[in-house]
């Protein structure tokens, strides 16, 4: 082998081995959502999509899962790098007040995306008109491990209703509750989910039936608030929100926030969340209301306790964007 070409073997290797370092450079990553019913899934599955063209080697795919609870279960170990949870939790997390997850985890929110308000769904003719109509009724709290099973507890609790010996209990999610229902299966189902849910857009305009949604107001949505401090805030269910909703129905609600745990990178959340909130548009085609989130619209929506616990490349691309002092 001749100088020339002794000189030349740096400059192969360099240029062989240029891949492997910019391969392992790269962040990839799931999404975990909740179940095709919900507005998760599709969600997750468009932020993944963004994220994944958009945001210098990184690879993100999105993931249907059981829900909230599951979620942070998923990213707690490891097996996720975004989660879809409920602002609250991170704060529950990060005190080791989830039974779930066994200790105190870092979680910690990325962005809200709105309120969720909580559905509790039946259909004319049942007589219930109220969570305490409940009682010896054949009702799905939501699938194990859901935010939605864990916000039922919360209510039922608070209204001194035992679902063990109270309901005949159900653990299903928002399209198997749907599909009871029209089979006469179920009474009624809670159902924790940003609105418009499709599967409840499809039950609401199943012919021959009515679709009722069940008000958490006044005197029952007092004790769940103050049974359950920093969880739940009072909303409405807008007039024409569903087929057959003629008039506004008070009930309560969360927001629905985007976490990581802390060691995420700081500087790869604040990509991401840049990246989400200049591809509204796209998102939009998935979850509407995409097109009328704002920076400061998202920290508006989150509980000022919560914002304790937000990570901190999120809070860098807040604040920069005047959204937080």
């Amino acid at each position: 082998m001749t100088s020339r070409n002794l000189r030349l073997v740096p400059v192969l290797l360099a240029a062989l081995l240029l891949p492997a370092a910019a391969a392992a450079q790269k962040t990839a990553f799931s999404i975990v959502t909740g179940g095709t019913g919900g507005v998760w899934y599709p969600l997750g599955g468009a932020i993944g999509s963004v994220v994944s063209r958009t945001v210098p080697n990184t690879d993100a795919s999105s993931e249907a899962t059981t829900a909230a609870i599951d979620n942070l279960k998923l990213l707690a170990a490891g097996k996720a790098g975004l989660a879809f949870a409920y602002d609250y939790h991170a704060i529950q997390a990060s005190e080791g007040r989830i039974a779930a997850l066994g200790k105190k985890q870092p979680v910690r929110i990325v962005m809200s995306f709105y309120e969720q308000p909580l559905h509790v769904v039946t259909k004319e003719g049942t007589g219930i008109k109220s969570v305490r109509d409940l009682k010896g009724r054949r009702v799905s709290v939501g699938a194990p491990n859901s935010g939605t099973e864990e916000q039922a507890d919360y209510v039922l609790k608070a209204l001194g209703i035992d679902w063990n010996k109270d309901l005949k209990r159900e653990k299903l999610g928002a399209s198997e509750s749907v599909a009871a229902l029209k089979d006469g299966k179920l009474d009624a189902f809670f159902w924790s989910g940003g609105l418009p849910t499709s599967a409840i857009l499809d039950l609401a305009s199943t012919p021959g039936l009515k679709m009722v949604l069940v008000p958490i107001a006044g005197e029952a949505a007092e004790a769940v608030q103050k049974a359950n401090p920093s969880v739940f805030h009072r909303t409405k269910f807008p007039k024409g929100c569903y087929s057959g909703v003629d008039a506004d129905v008070e009930g309560i609600a969360i927001t629905a926030v985007l976490t990581a745990m802390e060691s995420f990178p700081a500087d790869k959340v604040e990509q991401i969340v840049a990246a989400i909130f200049a591809n509204t548009t796209e998102i939009s085609a998935v979850w509407k209301d995409a097109a009328k989130l704002t920076p400061e619209k998202s920290i508006q929506q989150i509980a000022p306790e919560a914002l304790a616990v937000l990570h901190p490349g999120a809070r860098k691309f807040f604040t920069a964007k005047g959204a937080l002092k």
